[in-house]
C-alpha cells in the first residue's frame, strides 16, 4: 500500500437516501465524522454479543435507535 492509500467503506443506496445524506450531510467532512463512531459503535455491539446484533437488525422489527438502548441497559445489568 501506497503511503497516500485511503481505506474507505462503500456500500449502495438508494437515490433518495442519497440525496437526503447530500442535503443534511453536506458539509466536507461530515459524513466521515457521523458514520465513523455510528461503524465502531455497531462493530463493538456484534464483537460483544454476536451476530444476534446483526439479525435483530436485519428483521426490521425494531431500528437501531430501538437496540442500542436496550443493549446498553442490558450491558449495565452484566457489569453490575
Amino acid at each position: 500500500m501506497t503511503e497516500d492509500y485511503k481505506p474507505k467503506f462503500s456500500f449502495e443506496i438508494s437515490e433518495e437516501l442519497k440525496a437526503r445524506a447530500n442535503n443534511l450531510l453536506s458539509t466536507y467532512g461530515l459524513r466521515k465524522s457521523v458514520m465513523t463512531p455510528i461503524l465502531e459503535d455497531l462493530l463493538d455491539l456484534i464483537e460483544q454479543y454476536g451476530q444476534v446484533v446483526v439479525g435483530v437488525i436485519l428483521d426490521g422489527k425494531l431500528k437501531p435507535r430501538d437496540i442500542i438502548p436496550i443493549m446498553k441497559k442490558a450491558e449495565r445489568k452484566g457489569e453490575a
